[in-house]
């Protein structure tokens, strides 16, 4: 266990905020609160000052105290939460100030309660998807059980808010300490997500940035139907110019360029890897024509894509 005097010097206490509706009972947040109480006893000091309490019992709207909080509304599967008007400029205030906020089953409506849904996308419980989609919220992609879009993380339930919050406590004491707890509570590791030599490579030159990360995930995942740039950005909660100064920034190259490369990357992986047909390759990788496959790899590899293959058939594959 770490020292408690070094384990306070190296990790300021965070305030963890976890917000129920009137009608829940504070049994509710007990699994998430332990989650933080329980990180306080591997590292042998309190680095998590867990409160759990009603909107309407923290009546505090200056700015300043939410700043650096972090915000869990834990809402329920069955009902929607909504708050009244002498609540709203708080909630307002707290959605919009603490750094970290994370919507979990009915919390998902706060957002539109509050004038802040633009532009967020959320995990939304199929409960509500109905209801959600008539007030404008938007749906994260191919319906995750939880996700983080910007600023914002959600969650469909309870349970599926774990993950979220194990991801709180690696980026702020490390993945280690995560999996450390992760090991003593009982759960599960996380699958492995298969990550190709080139979007490994980048990510350790971005020294793991969290929004790099989840682009070359998402570009991965969109490799047959390349996305534009802005709609990347969009799914991720972020403006297009800061996806590309972030990209510049951290990796010396931009994202349409990493995207290009990574498709590139696939479409040899499988002329030296597989049987394929070209033209089976082409639409693989989004490349559309051979000519635009063909370009590409040449001006990558210097050959065209039929020498790349007859290269690896030869056993003379770089």
């Amino acid at each position: 266990m770490i020292c408690p005097d070094q384990a306070r010097a190296a990790h300021p206490a965070r305030d963890i905020d976890i917000i129920l509706p009137d009608a829940s009972p504070p049994s509710a947040a007990r699994m998430l609160a332990d989650l933080f109480r329980t990180t306080n006893e591997i590292l042998g000091a309190p680095v998590y000052r867990v409160s759990v309490h009603r909107l309407a019992a923290q009546p505090c709207a200056d700015p300043r105290r939410w700043t650096r909080r972090t915000v869990i509304l834990l809402g329920d599967i069955r009902t929607r939460w909504s708050v009244t008007d002498p609540l709203r400029p708080l909630l307002r205030v707290l959605l919009a100030q603490a750094p970290r906020r994370v919507l979990v089953g009915g919390a998902v409506f706060l957002l539109s309660d509050a004038g802040l849904a633009r532009g967020c996308a959320l995990a939304i419980h199929p409960n509500f998807r109905a209801a959600a989609a008539e007030e404008g919220l938007e749906a994260l992609p191919d319906a995750p059980l939880s996700g983080v879009a910007g600023p914002v993380a959600s969650a469909v339930s309870g349970f599926a808010a774990v993950p979220l919050m194990l991801d709180l406590i690696a980026e702020d004491h490390g993945q280690v300490t995560a999996n450390a707890l992760r090991a003593y509570l009982g759960l599960p590791a996380p699958e492995a997500q298969s990550r190709s030599r080139l979007s490994l490579g980048l990510l350790q030159r971005a020294r793991g940035d969290r929004l790099i990360d989840r682009s070359l995930a998402l570009m991965q995942e969109h490799i047959e139907e390349p996305l534009r740039i802005g709609d990347l950005a969009r799914m991720l909660g972020v403006s297009t110019r800061k996806l590309q100064r972030q990209f510049l920034e951290l990796t010396g190259e931009g994202p349409l360029s990493v995207y290009r490369a990574l498709r590139i990357e696939r479409a040899r992986q499988l002329l030296e890897q597989t049987n394929l047909p070209l033209v089976e390759i082409i639409a693989a990788t989004g490349f559309g024509t051979h000519s635009n496959l063909a370009r590409w790899v040449r001006k990558e590899h210097g050959v065209s894509p039929h020498a790349l293959r007859q290269r690896a058939m030869s056993g003379r594959a770089a």
